[in-house]
This record gives structure tokens, sequence and C-alpha cells, in this order.
């Protein structure tokens, strides 16, 4: 009986031991390896559970459903090689707006898709409706000109 029950179990662990692995995550050394959201710029991804989706081959993983929706929509705003290093060397489309970060939410990207106010006569672009309406109570507090360089330029 002892013998039954220890060649079952001998089984079990060798049957476990010759499962498929589970992958390994990219090496923190490896200099082409994704480590962030490319629209949340501060949220580390896992490539082991980020969703992702594909640029000419080139896997991009995203932080959750809503960076994907927001690829999706525009993906140029959000191909950065900065953030995506398999994408450097590669011939990529332009961005529609000199503008790359929401004011508010300064490590999110925007793009020209995002919600849009009118401020000193030009176009600010934001990550979402809360970002623009909490600018359009206090723009003086946002409007950081290394944030939106859209904006009129002091005259000397």
């Amino acid at each position: 009986m002892i013998r039954t029950s220890l060649a079952a179990i001998l089984l079990l662990v060798v049957s476990a031991a010759h499962a498929q692995p589970p992958k390994a995550p990219a090496p923190k050394d490896d200099p082409k390896a994704q480590k962030f959201c490319p629209v949340m710029t501060k949220d580390e991804i896992d490539p082991n559970a980020s969703k992702s989706v594909d640029y000419k081959g080139v896997k991009i993983y995203l932080c959750c459903d809503t960076c994907v929706a927001k690829y999706r929509r525009d993906p140029a705003a959000y191909l950065d090689p900065k953030f995506i290093p398999a994408l450097a060397g590669m011939e990529l489309p332009k961005r529609g707006i000199e503008q790359q970060y929401c004011p508010v939410f300064r490590d999110k990207k925007i793009s020209e898709k995002d919600p849009t106010t009118t401020y000193k006569g030009v176009k600010v672009y934001f990550y979402n409706a809360a970002a623009k309406e909490r600018f359009e109570k206090d723009p003086e507090r946002y409007a950081d000109p290394a944030v939106l360089p859209q904006l009129p330029q002091p005259k000397k």
C-alpha cells in the first residue's frame, strides 16, 4: 500500500516536472525588453499577464483594456521606442500632434482623438474627460509649456 502511494506521488511529481514550463519574464537587463505601458507610461507591464497588440511583427504590451482601446484608436500616438525598444530603427508613422502627454496626468500619453479644449487660442489634449475638467477649472496650474509645446511662447 505504501509503495503504491509513493509510486503515485512520484508519478505526479515527474509529470509536473515535465509539464510546460511557465514563460520566463523578459530579463531586466535586456535592452530590447519592454518594461512600461506606452500609454500609461509609468505602469509596468508583465509579458506573461499583460494585454498585447502587434505592430509589424513587434509585440507591444499594454497594461489594461483601456490602453488597448486607446492604442487601437490611434496607434501612431503610442509607437515610441523609448517605451517599446523593439521599435528602435523602424520607420514609424508620424504623430498627428506635437503634444505628447496629458497636462493633468503627466505620465499618460495622449492622441489627437482624445478629449480637447481650447486654451489661449490653441487646442489642448487630455487623457480623459476627468483630466479635461480639472484643467478647465484651473488651467494656470496645468499649463506648462514643457508639456504643452503648442502654447504661444511669451514675447521677449
